[in-house]
Formats: structure tokens, sequence, C-alpha cells
């Protein structure tokens, strides 16, 4: 249901500051195009209320919010009207539309929920486009729990960016990173935003709300400062990846073709760790799902073997790979987030 923010007593410092620090250090041109993905919860309620603000001070920008419904909760309908009359009393330009959800056997729905809607986002926005997403401190943490459940690696822990690249030219940029979720509800009382409590986020058997309400809390009852030191390593992580990336941009960029492309002239003479990092980094450069372990392995075996003739084609999350001649190409069945 709607709730109407009322006050707790505490007053976090103003999130305002802070959101014009990171938007203003994007260098944005006149007539940029700012999107916000309204989810209707406090968080993406909050950047709302906070582009707001920004648009009284910045007003030579475009300003767009966008909701999209895939109908996931029964009362989803009442949210998009919701939504809908919000920004129409912000006189904000607003699109509020259903999508439709594939379904399939490797991605969770709540995965397939987002990969449609990052899709539908690119589809709607402008090229360049700035979008602002409502994710925070405590998201990151929850990821970071997510991805060690997974054995993932220095990437994975990294967890999210944030300002990262997004289809073409635009961004994903999450002003709220560094806050928890305590201090976006503070600032929703103290500014009275309005937002919509989804009752799925209590249900622990969905893995990331098993993680917020029952593991993270225990841990902080005993260490109250793991939220900071997580979040901390987490961007350590990001650090090194990005480090990392960079050095095998430079090194991809010599296998490359202008078409996307991997030539395999040099494979055999790579070691397994090498080979694996050049496949990510090719894979990555495509904006498609990565794949597991076991399906990065199974790529890497197949190439391996194929120095004598044998094929490769490995698929998984709407992609395949396959050789022809000398070249490793990718081609993809759908588009994934």
């Amino acid at each position: 249901m709607a709730q109407t923010a009322s006050p707790t007593g505490v007053t976090p410092a103003d999130l305002y500051p802070l959101y014009v620090q990171l938007l203003t250090s994007l260098d944005l041109p006149a007539g940029q195009q700012i999107v916000v993905a309204l989810g209707g919860g406090a968080d993406s309620q909050t950047v709302f209320d906070l582009t707001l603000r920004f648009r009284q001070d910045f007003p030579d920008y475009q300003y767009l919010a966008i909701h999209l419904d895939h109908y996931f909760h029964p009362d989803s309908p009442q949210w998009a009207e919701f939504l809908r009359n919000y920004c129409q009393q912000a006189e904000i330009d607003h699109i509020v539309e259903a999508i439709d959800v594939p379904t399939g056997k490797r991605l969770s729905k709540e995965e397939q929920g987002r990969n449609a809607r990052y899709q539908r986002l690119a589809e709607l926005t402008d090229e360049n486009a700035i979008i602002l997403l409502g994710q925070h401190r405590t998201d990151q943490v929850e990821t970071l729990f997510l991805q060690l459940k997974r054995g993932a690696g220095p990437k994975g822990l990294a967890g999210m960016q944030a300002v990262a690249p997004f289809r073409g030219q635009r961004r994903l940029v999450r002003p709220l990173l560094t806050v928890t979720k305590a201090q976006i509800y503070d600032y929703a009382h103290a500014h009275g935003v309005g937002w919509i409590e989804d009752d799925t986020n209590q249900d622990t058997r969905i893995e990331r709300n098993f993680f917020r309400h029952v593991i993270i809390p225990q841990i902080e009852a005993r260490f109250p400062a793991f939220q900071a030191t997580a979040a901390r390593s987490a961007a350590f992580c990001g650090e090194q990846t990005e480090l990392l990336d960079q050095l095998l941009a430079d090194k991809l960029a010599s296998y490359q073709t202008a078409d996307g492309w991997l030539e395999l002239r040099d494979w055999w003479s790579w070691d397994e760790k090498m080979q694996r990092a050049m496949l990510r980094a090719w894979l990555d450069g495509h904006a498609v799902t990565l794949p597991s372990a076991a399906i990065l392995h199974e790529l890497q075996t197949q190439i391996q073997r194929s120095h004598s003739g044998k094929q490769v084609r490995v698929r998984w999350s709407g992609v395949e790979v396959y050789r022809q001649q000398r070249w490793l190409k990718i081609n993809q069945l759908f588009k994934s987030a």
C-alpha cells in the first residue's frame, strides 16, 4: 500500500549535496536526458525527490521518469496508478507501462524481470541517457553475500558501481550507493516522500530477503560497522577489477575485429588463467550475461579441442558463442541486460 512518511525523530545529513556532487561530476551537456527508474519503493522515490530538487537548480536538462510494471504482484496496477499520479503532481514527463517478462530455465523470475526492465529502459531512452537507480549501501552488502554464495570472483564481489556503462552511450547512475536503507527512510520521513511497501520484500524464501532480514541483522548486532567495512571491501574489489579490465582491454584490442570477433591465433600459447580472463573481457564487451564458471569452462575446453578440428558451440541465457575458421563469434538469441 502507498505510504506517506511520518517523522522518526532522526534526521540524517541531507542527501542532496551527495546527489549534486555525483551528477555534476559527470559533466553533463545542456539538454542531457536524465531518467529516474521508478519502482515505487522508498529508495527510488527518494531518488525521484532528489531529482525534482535538482531540476529546480539545473533546469537545462531533459527530465523523465519511467515505471515498468511486469505484474509480479497483484497490487501492481494500483502501484502504477500511484506513481502516475505522483509524476503528474510533480509535473514531470513520465512513462508508465506494462512489460512482458519471458520465462527461462536458467534465470529466476526476478532476474528475468530485471533483464526485461533494462531492455525496455534502453528502448525508451536517448542513446546517451543518464538512468538513475535507487540501489543503496545495504543493497550492496546484500549483493556481496549473494555473489559469495554463487562463488563469484573479484568482478562479482565488487558489486554495483555508482556510475556504470549501459547499452550504447547510456550510463546507470546510483546516487544512493554510499547511503544506508535507514538513512533513506529518514530522508523520506524528513521530506514527506510518499512510497509503496512491497510485502514480498519480507518473504525470506527469496534469497536477497533472507540475507536482508535474517543474516545481516545478526552480523550487525555483533559487528555494528559491518555494512561500512563490507562495502569498503567491495570497493577494493572494484578498484582491482577496473585496473585488470583496463589491462585486458589493451590486450584484447590486438585480437578483436571491428565486428567484435575474437581471433584465436595465440589462444594455445596462453595459459588457462589468461584464456579465461580474455574470454570474460571479450564477453563483457558485448554486454551479455556472463556465463557461469561451469559454462565458461565448457567454452574454454571446446576452444582448446577445436585446434584439432572439433566444433565450438556453447549457449547460455540467450547467448551463443561459436567458432568460424580462426574467429570466435557471438550471437545474441535475445538481448539481455
